[in-house]
């Protein structure tokens, strides 16, 4: 099922450039035989590039079928056009190598696995209800599976002061290091923010406006060079920049050295058997077994067409001759993998393999245990591990010019163009001239002030390649605050609603600025710091608006006037007589609670 709800099949096939035994040999070789074949009936399908460690190929339907009755009649033409191939080259592999193993999937493992699906679809069929009637509740929240994937490119956004780039912090440990715990104390939050930041997981920079492409993806920057006499040099190369070195660094392969035993079995015990007895015929001796009884052993005396041995008591030529089978022997072995269990070998072989000579069944046995010993052995290997999410915040990413500093990347950072994707795109770089895409294991978390007038709004472009998660202020973090009878969730509350009628939603003033008040002093200092501040420059110094928001408390009068004060001009415009309002000065004498008071008051 694709995204816009159509259904689509496709027919891959893949394996291991690194075999590890002969069926995975063969294997590999009659995929790469169907390879050539596939490519002639299907020239718009899929070949993944030869420095690939998986030879992988395959076909796709295009995802236009609307339900499976439309989808059947190609999905039969697909299949008349693949399986005499793969049938063909059965055929061909089999006689080629008379123990490849093919047609393994039987019948029997097909129905298993449609009653498996059908679990599932039934199971699926019982949450979608429960969902269904779940959502008829208006108190409850429904969260499918897909709303906890987290979008690779993000930006928070809202006023100042409701959390962004703590919540951006938050947000890129989750997606670094799924597994840790965000409700734990905020230092060692940060403690884990900092080591993810000294691992390269995790990247902060802030946009600015004069922040470029050079300094975001790559430019030609100068370097200062100097010579054992002193003499500088200015020489010109080109950097990296912040986002192409966190892309590169995300597509580092890393890996793991594992201990593993190496790979020796029975078959290849026997093979070895078999040269080795062949070697000692041809130079017209005998290769000679060890028996339970010191000093004497079985001569092998000759190997028959069908790969069997053929043996004879070592103290006379004239003895009878025993045929050791492969199949027998392969059966013994698995079955006593350690002889020395053995209490009666006669009574203990004949339930394995029926009755048989069953000395010369122990030499070829014992053969085979001793040269699996010697020669499975521990060697340690680099596994590759699975790539780890890297995480870019871009703080105040409104304040740059981001269609110039993003570039092309405003393409590649969409998730169907990211690398390993069916869509991947990669773009010549202007200045490195080399191919660069964008992995998908690269996340992109941005923060915005929307109160910042100082920038123009995103372009659609960038607007509509990222998710956008509105932050505003959360009254519920001030619940059961007061300072003196000042309950805070009341008073920001208030101050949102009278700024909100007066200006607009994105600039309202954020929780945070009253999360850390503990004291009248705390107040005075984030009003007079912060609020006000903000305040003022929300309206240009209109300090009737102010007034309307603070109230009186927080104004007095600083000189009284008479129309005298003016030039003479014939207008109406002008008051007979008044008084200039001012703010206070938030000093030691100002008495905060009194102005919060007067600011909690309505008008009447």
């Amino acid at each position: 099922m694709t995204k816009n709800n159509k259904i689509e099949f496709h027919f891959q096939f893949n394996q291991t450039k690194s075999p590890i035994d002969n069926q995975n040999r063969y294997a590999l070789e009659f995929i790469q035989s169907i390879k050539p074949l596939f490519k002639e009936k299907f020239p718009n399908g899929y070949y993944a590039p030869d420095s690939n460690k998986m030879e992988f190929f395959a076909a796709y339907s295009k995802p236009v079928y609307d339900n499976f009755e439309e989808l059947q009649d190609d999905l039969n033409n697909f299949l008349n056009e693949i399986l005499p191939i793969v049938n063909q080259q059965i055929l061909i592999y089999k006689n080629k190598y008379p123990d490849f193993i093919a047609n393994r999937f039987s019948q029997e493992d097909q129905t298993k696995m449609f009653g498996k699906m059908e679990e599932r679809f039934q199971r699926y069929k019982i949450i979608e209800e429960l969902e269904d009637e779940l959502e008829e509740e208006d108190d409850l929240i429904i969260v499918t599976p897909s709303e906890f994937k987290m979008p690779l490119n993000q930006i928070l956004y809202g006023p100042p002061g409701t959390g962004k780039t703590y919540h951006s912090i938050n947000k890129a440990i989750s997606i670094a290091n799924p597994e840790f715990d965000l409700n734990q104390e905020r230092d060692l939050v940060k403690k884990e923010y900092q080591r993810l930041v000294d691992a390269g997981q995790i990247v902060f920079t802030t946009f600015h406006q004069s922040m470029s492409y050079e300094d975001f993806v790559e430019g030609i920057k100068p370097e200062i060079e100097e010579d054992s006499e002193g003499v500088k040099t200015v020489i010109y190369e080109i950097k990296k920049g912040i986002f192409k070195e966190i892309s590169e660094n995300a597509q580092t392969i890393r890996l793991q050295s594992e201990e593993v035993r190496s790979k020796y079995t029975f078959d290849d015990a026997w093979d070895d058997l078999l040269k080795e007895a062949d070697e000692h015929i041809n130079g017209e001796q005998f290769m000679i077994l060890g028996i339970q009884t010191a000093g004497m052993g079985l001569n092998i005396v000759a190997i028959t067409d069908k790969g069997n041995l053929k043996v004879q008591p070592q103290s006379s030529n004239e003895a009878r001759e025993y045929t050791v089978s492969f199949s027998r022997a392969k059966k013994l072995q698995a079955a006593f993998p350690d002889l020395t269990v053995i209490k009666n070998i006669d009574k203990e072989f004949r339930e394995v393999i029926g009755g048989s000579n069953s000395t010369a069944y122990w030499a070829v046995v014992k053969y085979i245990n001793d040269k699996i010993k010697s020669k499975t052995k521990p060697i340690t290997q680099e596994i590759p591990l699975p790539a780890v999410p890297y995480v870019l915040i871009i703080d105040e990413i409104n304040r740059g010019n981001v269609s110039q500093i993003f570039g092309e990347l405003i393409t590649l950072i969409e998730e169907d163009k990211r690398l390993g994707n069916p869509e991947e795109l990669q773009l010549t770089l202007p200045y490195s001239k080399t191919k660069f895409g964008v992995p998908s294991n690269v996340y992109i978390i941005g923060t915005m002030n929307t109160a910042d007038r100082s920038v123009e709004a995103l372009d659609t472009a960038l607007r509509r390649r990222f998710f956008f998660e509105e932050m505003l202020p959360d009254l519920e973090v001030l619940t059961d605050k007061k300072i003196e009878g000042i309950a805070l969730k009341e008073l920001l509350g208030t101050i949102n609603k009278r700024v909100e009628i007066l200006l607009d939603r994105d600039h309202t003033i954020g929780h945070s600025y009253l999360m850390n008040i503990n004291s009248e002093e705390d107040l005075k200092s984030t009003f007079r710091n912060n609020i006000i501040p903000l305040l003022q420059e929300y309206f240009y110094g209109d300090y009737e608006k102010i007034g309307l928001i603070l109230g009186k408390g927080f104004f007095e009068d600083s000189e009284n006037y008479t129309k005298d004060i003016f030039a003479s001009f014939p207008t109406q415009n002008y008051p007979e007589n008044g008084s200039v309002l001012r703010l206070k000065p938030i000093d030691e004498t100002f008495n905060i609670i009194e102005a919060l008071e007067s600011l909690l008051i309505k008008a009447k």
